[in-house]
């Protein structure tokens, strides 16, 4: 499901009705009817059956039910070879759907699968299997719907971290929509208890997404760490700050890779990492203009940074850039959400998402 589905959900929610525990069953029970029903329709197919059979074995080690569901299987690969057995086929696949179904495991993978393979048939089986996945998403979204208070309750928890309140509820919904996915009733707890979690992760990643624009390799923050604490070290005895070659002595580090990692450690590792040289996070740096009675060394550190960070959004596509900019606030007041920038870019609120999740990864590879 797409986030502008997403969208629609949530636009809905207020006309559902919060779902009592027997409520909340019930439509998981019809989910799993619903799957229970395309399983066995699609599991005719050999190559699916085994693929299905291969997600599980790589996943899962051992439990009751999937030693239940790997003797059905054998029963199957007999029944190749063996005509009396084979005739008995239907029932063979409606006790593979029983065991599937009853796993007490993510089934998520196994569900993604059928789902997909519904929309890819071009027989006679492709009504029926259109439907099931229709009843089946129909009773998913009325989960998610029933739950969307819940995505309101968390995302208001974090309103005050920077991040516009409708673009955590945005986030908070996909991850309801995976709970609602991945929940599996007969694992004996309620759906809100699951959904919670993945809410909370969802809206949780955007918040550290936003706050770390770029992360360097662990062996390069190492050497960072290492050659700030050096510089500190000597200047606390001597005064003055180190040269190059004076570091080389000090750390061993050779004298090519200090330069190198000092350029890289000009960008901050995160939005709320402290720079050694004046102690001001990336937040600060950026949006330092009214910063009082600074000096001119400390200014010079700064338009340094911001040299740097800018030249790695150079690497980007122009639009790509703005976006960046204006989702973190470089060079203007403060940052902006989605929802404000897409107008400003020409794009859906979804595709200006993808577009900066997509520069992040970019920019991560340029360090």
């Amino acid at each position: 499901m797409q986030a502008d589905d997403v969208n629609r959900l949530i636009q809905h929610y207020p006309d559902i009705g919060i779902l009592d525990a027997e409520q909340e069953r019930k439509i998981a029970l019809a989910m799993d009817d619903a799957m229970e029903k395309l399983a066995q329709t699609l599991l005719a197919k050999e190559h699916l059956l085994e693929q299905v059979m291969d997600i599980l074995l790589e996943q899962y080690q051992t439990g009751p039910m999937l030693d239940e569901l790997l003797t059905q299987y054998d029963l199957w690969l007999l029944g190749q070879s063996v005509p009396s057995i084979h005739d008995n086929h239907n029932v063979s696949y409606k006790s593979l759907s029983l065991c599937l179904i009853k796993l007490q495991c993510d089934r998520s993978s196994v569900f993604d699968l059928l789902l997909c393979e519904a929309d890819q048939l071009d027989t006679s089986l492709e009504k029926q299997a259109r439907a099931l996945k229709h009843r089946y998403e129909t009773q998913r979204n009325r989960l998610v719907q029933a739950n969307m208070r819940l995505v309101m309750h968390i995302a208001k928890r974090y309103s005050d971290k920077g991040i516009d309140t409708e673009e955590l509820v945005q986030e908070g919904a996909m991850g309801l929509l995976k709970a609602a996915s991945k929940y599996n009733i007969h694992k004996g707890f309620r759906f809100t208890t699951y959904a919670y979690w993945w809410i909370q992760q969802a809206i949780k990643g955007v918040l550290t997404q936003k706050r770390a624009v770029v992360r360097l390799p662990t062996n390069i923050s190492d050497r960072i760490f290492k050659l700030d604490r050096a510089k500190e070290e000597y200047f606390k005895a001597n005064g003055v700050y180190p040269t190059v070659a004076q570091l080389q002595r000090v750390t061993g580090i050779d004298e090519d890779h200090i330069r190198n990692v000092q350029n890289v450690g000009n960008l901050p590792l995160s939005m709320n990492q402290s720079f050694v040289e004046d102690g001001l996070t990336l937040d600060e740096t950026i949006t330092s203009d009214d910063v009082a009675q600074s000096t001119p060394q400390e200014d010079v550190a700064r338009d340094s940074d911001m040299h740097y960070l800018m030249g790695l959004l150079t690497h980007l596509p122009k639009r790509q850039q703005k976006i960046v900019r204006l989702y973190h606030g470089l060079g203007i007041h403060e940052g902006q959400n989605f929802r404000e920038i897409a107008p400003q870019i020409g794009v859906t609120l979804e595709r200006t998402r993808q577009l900066y999740h997509q520069s992040i990864k970019q920019l991560q590879e340029l360090v």
